[in-house]
């Protein structure tokens, strides 16, 4: 030994040489060979070999490709648009059943975003409306007249001076304001 401690010509010890070649193997080899080693385990190669299937592409025997589910979110992440102007809106049915449940969660929602306009009744006499000049009564017979899927587009959409709450009032939330306003409407 040295009179620096260290071994061998190098000046380096035997540690670090064996670092660097492993190194040096692990690197070059890519670290396939411990991959290959796993995968000839049985129980580690469920999640390389399992069968694949691609969404939307036609089943094994079948010509037509799947279609989503009826009732499942877009792949776009947007809702589908909801045309005051040009679409029939007395096709689209509320989907929530106007229990106590959603009177309640539609009350509160309304109370939050709509009573400011429209007033606690409906009636068009919020506290804004005052500014605004005026606001639809929501109990007016033209309003009643009104189908579910209209009411829930406004809602989303907005119209006129009423600005859209789609962003603020989130999917079955809308469906139970619609409820609410059915009540005050006395339907």
């Amino acid at each position: 030994m040295s009179s620096s401690g260290r071994s061998g010509r190098s000046g380096r010890s035997p540690s670090v040489h064996a670092g660097a070649a492993l190194l040096l193997a692990a690197a070059l080899g890519g670290c396939t060979t411990l991959d290959n080693a796993v995968g000839k385990v049985p129980w580690f190669t469920t999640m390389r070999d399992q069968a694949v299937t691609r969404p939307f592409e036609a089943p094994p025997g079948a010509s037509a490709p799947r279609t989503a589910p009826a009732g499942s979110v877009p792949v776009t992440g947007v809702e589908d648009s909801l045309d005051v102007y040009t679409k029939d809106l007395k096709e689209i049915r509320n989907p929530a059943a106007r229990d106590s449940a959603s009177l309640e969660r539609g009350r509160l929602t309304y109370l939050t975003y709509c009573a400011v306009c429209h007033g606690q009744q409906g009636g068009g006499d919020g506290s804004v409306a005052q500014k605004l000049g005026y606001v639809p009564p929501l109990t007016a017979d033209m309003t009643k007249q009104r189908s579910d899927g209209y009411i829930y587009a406004i809602i989303r959409h907005g119209r006129g001076i009423m600005p859209r709450y789609g962003d603020k009032i989130q999917g079955i939330d809308r469906w139970h304001v619609v409820n609410y306003v059915r009540q005050l409407q006395g339907l």
